[in-house]
């Protein structure tokens, strides 16, 4: 999958076991001290920062972006797949340029398959999702040929790396995390969000400096928001396409998916090498999944296991090649 680039000079990486560890460790918290990150990795601080500066310069990182949980803020997330009716390269560009803008809109993503886009997207309720749906919809007026929407209900798996990549997990370190009960979050919690959204590793001071508070503030307020459940994670952005791993997405109907279809569902995602990211939704299909694959065979292993896992309920399933990649942001700050 191609990429918008913050650094266009990428090289296909070959990685060791220690380079394996640190992303894996740096893919859960990318703001973790380099003393600490050191120690967990047997490496001297000034090597561990000699590789991840090399990640940098040779565009393995492509930068760093805080997940923020939208749902602490009374959103609810949304994807739309839509299919066009064959337009021309000038038509297309003109949907996306109009998709992109959309403050709402939180990734755009093309494939190659059943359905030619991914709009994901956030509201709030059922009038903000119609009108969203409406503005989508008008975009594409005249090419649109199909469209599906799923809203997430759940979610199985989100990680950085597939457990492919790594036998070291930092996810599975962290898998029994639980947040304190919800604080609320104030207008200067918005500023920083808005600041460390897309740059992750801003130093405290700097942040400091551009919401008017002290360096020991904003750090309590991250802190506070970070156990609260607002701040998930601190994630690199990774490209893929340099380590050779292409994106799918899985789209599957599972008849009568009840609780324990849903654990045994949820605990094949989580152990399964090719899984990046799992959600129950609501919808045509009620499972979104993406995975992260070498190979066409790693992608039939892991479709063939969920076949033989629910052998008489799924009814339907829709594999995608992603292609490029036009936006993706956790934090749709224009929305604040």
């Amino acid at each position: 999958m191609r990429y918008l680039q913050k650094n266009p000079k990428t090289i296909n990486a070959k990685l060791d076991v220690k380079d394996k560890k640190i992303l894996s460790i740096f893919s859960y918290n990318s703001r973790i001290p380099l003393t600490q990150l050191s120690k967990r990795v047997g490496l001297s601080r000034d090597a561990v920062n000699y590789r991840i500066k090399n990640y940098e310069k040779n565009g393995i990182i492509q930068g760093y972006r805080t997940m923020v949980n939208m749902s602490k803020f009374g959103y609810n997330a949304n994807h739309l797949f839509i299919k066009l009716n064959n337009p021309t390269k000038e038509i297309e560009q003109k949907i996306l340029n109009k998709l992109i803008k959309h403050p709402f809109v939180r990734a755009v993503i093309k494939f190659s398959g059943n359905y030619d886009f991914e709009i994901a997207f956030f509201t709030k309720n059922i009038d903000t999702l119609d009108n969203a749906l409406t503005e989508i919809i008008t975009d594409c007026t005249g090419s649109l040929q199909d469209y599906e929407l799923l809203t997430i209900s759940k979610t199985f798996v989100a990680e950085t790396f597939p457990p492919s990549f790594s036998e070291f997990s930092e996810y599975k370190l962290q898998k029994n995390f639980k947040s304190k009960p919800d604080q609320k979050t104030d207008k200067k919690d918005i500023e920083i969000l808005k600041i460390i959204s897309e740059d992750a590793l801003l130093p405290l001071h700097k942040i400091a400096g551009k919401v008017k508070l002290s360096a020991d503030a904003v750090n309590y307020r991250i802190k506070n928001m970070i156990s609260s459940g607002v701040i998930m994670k601190f994630i690199p952005v990774i490209n893929y396409t340099s380590l050779d791993y292409n994106l799918h997405t899985l789209l599957l109907n599972i008849s009568g998916l009840d609780k324990e279809k849903e654990k045994i569902l949820k605990d094949f995602l989580y152990s399964d090498k090719n899984t990046l990211w799992a959600v129950k939704t609501i919808g045509r299909y009620n499972v979104l999944i993406y995975l992260l694959v070498k190979n066409i065979g790693d992608l039939q292993d892991t479709v063939m296991k969920l076949r033989s896992l629910f052998p008489k309920q799924i009814n339907h399933y829709e594999t995608l090649i992603a292609y490029e990649e036009y936006k993706y942001i956790y934090f749709p700050k224009d929305l604040f």
